[in-house]
């Protein structure tokens, strides 16, 4: 059958012959349930799995790794996170399998939307500003069937969503594409790093309770080079001064000021200066262990008592290797070695000061470090270009996405 192809000024856009559906004319919701304990399939997916931003699932996990009933999903459905949606959490099933009960399982109504211009309208600020705003609860707002699937929205005639979605997808292709780019980087950089934070002369390898470290590096406490930070936050007054939580166990939630946090009395925090690291010592199980920060964006900064924070009292470039070095999960089964859970806390795990501190680290010569920062950093750089590309081309097809819906 030879195609139609209708022409479309993407600059003036002109929405007059479109028409507006109900959600529920547009989709369906797959209501099939699953018992992960007896079942076939093989995959699953939790909203843990999906990126925002992405009409593509990059990862997954297995019934064994769930309880209680799932939804079931098959090829060519999405999987929506239902359960905060401002995260933007909508990809496209490529197999057969099950997934959390905290998204729907949308299908397409192609006698209304084509299938492959679906995904991106449930990215559309058109969609996700809707369901944002319907969205119910404090902590964790959900969306709720009954009130998505009577939300009325504007779509383009038929005869043009074919030609929308081929622009879009080769977009989306582009856009992977510097993905994959990007993750490639990523991984080489890790392995790469890992072996030369360990040591650069690989004929002088000794292998000890810590890995392989080089034989020319001497081993130390923590508390040989670290000195633990004691001093409390006292003064307010600063708007210039970054605050790092325990939220999620990890010390990852950077940007509040003080204006925003006043009444929560920080006065109790540690105060940190710019090199210095922070420490959770109580984190869930299945978290990374070796959850450590520097602090890099501020002259100063206030840190949660949750935390054991801790200065380098050698060099700038002894900091920066050992930001590397804690980065690379170095520590994670020393510490995993000393955590015990908490009595009153069920399901974290807690490491003492005191056995943080004697945790044991390689102290290589400046002149090694000097060698291995100037191997890192080049590549370092070469991995942000890669990520800058990538988010230019996924704010791209986030702007096209909504000139063309």
């Amino acid at each position: 059958m030879e195609s139609t192809t209708v022409n479309i000024d993407l600059k003036n856009l002109d929405k007059s012959s479109w028409h507006t559906y109900r959600f529920d004319e547009i989709a369906s919701k797959i209501s099939e349930r699953v018992d992960p304990t007896d079942t076939e399939l093989e995959v699953y997916v939790g909203l843990e799995h999906l990126d925002g931003e992405d009409i593509h699932i990059r990862r997954h996990g297995g019934p064994s790794d769930v309880k209680g009933q799932k939804l079931r999903c098959y090829p060519g459905d999405i999987i929506f996170g239902k359960r905060r949606a401002y995260q933007r959490k909508a990809a496209i099933v490529d197999f057969d399998g099950i997934c959390s009960a905290h998204a729907f399982v949308f299908r397409a109504n192609p006698a209304v939307i084509d299938p492959d211009l679906f995904p991106f309208f449930l990215h559309s600020d058109q969609f996700m500003h809707r369901a944002v705003d319907i969205s119910v609860g404090g902590l964790s707002p959900t969306i709720n069937w009954g009130d998505i699937r009577h939300q009325e929205f504007l779509l383009p005639p038929k005869d043009q969503q074919a030609q929308l979605a081929e622009l879009l997808l080769a977009m989306d292709e582009v856009v992977a594409k510097k993905r994959n780019t990007f993750d490639s980087m990523t991984t080489f950089l890790q392995s790469k790093s890992r072996n030369l934070l360990r040591g650069l002369n690989k004929e002088s390898i000794r292998v000890n309770r810590l890995g392989s470290i080089s034989k020319d590096w001497e081993l130390i406490r923590i508390s040989d080079i670290f000195k633990r930070i004691v001093q409390k936050n006292r003064d307010l007054s600063s708007n210039n001064v970054l605050t790092i939580s325990a939220q999620d166990g990890l010390v990852n939630q950077e940007e509040y000021f003080n204006r925003i946090v006043a009444s929560k009395s920080l006065t109790n925090y540690y105060l940190l200066n710019r090199g210095d690291f922070a420490y959770n010592k109580s984190y869930s199980i299945g978290y990374p262990a070796g959850a450590i920060k520097m602090l890099e964006k501020y002259e100063t900064g206030v840190v949660s008592p949750l935390y054991i924070c801790f200065r380098c009292e050698k060099s700038q470039v002894f900091r920066e290797y050992y930001k590397r070095l804690f980065n690379s999960g170095f520590l994670n089964a020393q510490i995993l070695s000393v955590a015990k859970e908490g009595a009153r806390n069920h399901g974290l795990l807690n490491v003492s000061t005191s056995d943080f501190l004697n945790l044991i680290l390689p102290l290589p010569p400046e002149r090694d470090i000097s060698k291995i920062l100037d191997e890192i950093i080049p590549l370092e750089k070469i991995k942000e270009e890669s990520l800058l590309s990538y988010k230019t081309s996924q704010r791209l097809l986030k702007t096209l996405i909504n000139s063309l819906l």
